[in-house]
């Protein structure tokens, strides 16, 4: 898996949860088998750690990207908490 193709998937389903969040960065995470990602709101940013498991079990259709989605939806959701809608 490719940093390219994981920022494209992420991004994609960013937008489908909310479209003013953007995702800034997709980077190798401290540990080896995760991603580092950055989204931005209003000006804001927040970070979250995703596994690559996730991304791999959403791209082979397996788990239905239920996964993901409930991953990128609680990174999305803090950011909007944290900093007010």
């Amino acid at each position: 898996m490719t940093l390219e193709l994981a920022e494209k998937t992420l991004r994609q389903e960013v937008q489908k949860l909310d479209k003013r969040v953007q995702i800034a960065a997709v980077v190798q995470g401290k540990k080896k088998d995760t991603f580092r990602i950055t989204l931005l709101k209003d000006g804001r940013s927040s970070t979250a750690d995703l596994k690559k498991e996730i991304i791999k079990e959403f791209l082979s259709e397996e788990a239905q990207g239920n996964a993901l989605r409930r991953a990128l939806g609680k990174a999305v959701g803090h950011l909007s908490i944290r900093h007010g809608r």
